[in-house]
């Protein structure tokens, strides 16, 4: 049976040892990654080549040149022109330091910043009408059950320690956080 492999880089490691070779066909890799994605997007959407670019009022071959564009090729107009298209919100991010030197802690940080001021958004919202409120607190409660099933899965993962090393991970929440639970039931 044919070896099979995750990547072509990993193919590309395990049929030649040409370092520079397998340097050089990562960052081509890597510098098409934003081109991927687009790609994917359009797919995921059910949408032809064709059908973009009709949306977009460009021609089928500009198309296929930005879903194969390296990254510095790509420019921001046609991110956000191919995301309106496909009804998709476009954000773009700037985090403190280089990309390589941003931590999973930093993304973690970020994104929870996020979660929170669309969080505080539909609370604004949840004062309009009883339906609106009902609806918010519905979501909140929902989203805090999948949170807590997230977190608790990953942290499962976390490595297992012999018993006179290991930590506890305590979960602790401020006393009115209690009476949450009464308002979501």
């Amino acid at each position: 049976m044919a070896r099979r492999y995750s990547s072509v880089s990993e193919m590309a490691k395990h049929l030649t040892d040409d370092k520079d070779f397998q340097t050089q066909l990562d960052k081509e890799i890597a510098g098409k990654s934003m081109a991927k994605t687009l790609f994917v997007l359009r797919c995921s959407h059910g949408v032809t080549q064709k059908e973009m670019a009709e949306r977009l009022g460009f021609t089928q071959s500009r198309i296929s040149k930005l879903e194969n564009a390296p990254i510095d090729a790509i420019k921001v107009s046609d991110l956000v022109a191919y995301a309106k298209a496909l009804d998709l919100n476009l954000s773009i991010a700037f985090h403190q330091g280089q990309t390589k030197n941003t931590t999973s802690v930093d993304c973690v940080r970020f994104h929870t910043l996020q979660i929170k001021k669309h969080l505080d958004n539909l609370a604004k919202l949840a004062h309009k009408d009883d339906d609106i409120f009902a609806g918010v607190v519905k979501f909140y409660s929902e989203t805090l059950v999948n949170f807590l099933q997230l977190f608790s899965r990953s942290a499962a993962k976390l490595p297992k320690k012999p018993a006179d090393e290991q930590s506890t991970l305590d979960i602790c929440m401020p006393a009115e956080m209690c009476s949450v639970g009464d308002v979501l039931d």
